[in-house]
């Protein structure tokens, strides 16, 4: 049977009596699709746990010895500032060795660029792919330029995706680039 189904999965709590409701949104990993877009159910796996991509503060990127110059991103949101982000790629230090941070299921998990292509902004390029240490993870980063920022910054928005395990995420994201 074949059902459509969003990218983000809804949690709905309806209070009896009152008729409200509280919505939250978290992503979930993609379900197999057909060629005209509509999702295949499929039974869940037992042996791949999901991915949990969590946000992060600047005082933990920080503690983890990252931060500084780089690329920022974070949820797309309506305007409004984050106070957690998903992904930090830092510039290259003086050996010349560039990293980036993500938090995946409750611990940080260091990237190394292994592709980069188009336009290159503040040590940064609008495609890069990133990897795991072990490669069980892939990420890949898309954005477009926005607007400069106040000081040696520019705004990007795109999408990030993370493919672990015959599986992938797209997270939509903004974030800024900069020094």
């Amino acid at each position: 049977m074949i059902h459509r189904r969003p990218k983000r999965s809804f949690l709905l709590l309806l209070v009896v009596g009152w008729g409200s409701a509280i919505a939250a949104c978290t992503p979930t990993l993609d379900r197999p699709t057909t060629n005209a877009g509509d999702t295949v159910s499929a039974p869940p796996e037992r042996s791949q746990p999901s991915l949990q991509v969590e946000g992060f503060t600047l005082d933990e990127l920080f503690a983890q010895g990252s931060g500084g110059c780089g690329m920022t991103l974070w949820h797309q949101a309506d305007g409004q500032q984050p106070t957690e982000f998903l992904f930090f790629n830092g510039l290259p230090d003086a050996a010349g060795h560039q990293g980036a941070l993500m938090k995946l299921d409750g611990e940080f998990v260091r990237l190394r660029r292994t592709a980069a292509a188009g336009e290159e902004f503040y040590g940064q390029q609008r495609s890069q792919t990133f990897a795991s240490p072990d490669n069980a993870l892939q990420v890949q980063v898309e954005t477009t330029l926005g607007e400069p920022g106040e000081i040696e910054s520019v705004a990007v928005e795109g999408t990030l995706q993370l493919q672990h395990n015959g599986t992938t995420l797209d997270l939509p994201v903004q974030g800024d680039a900069g020094c």
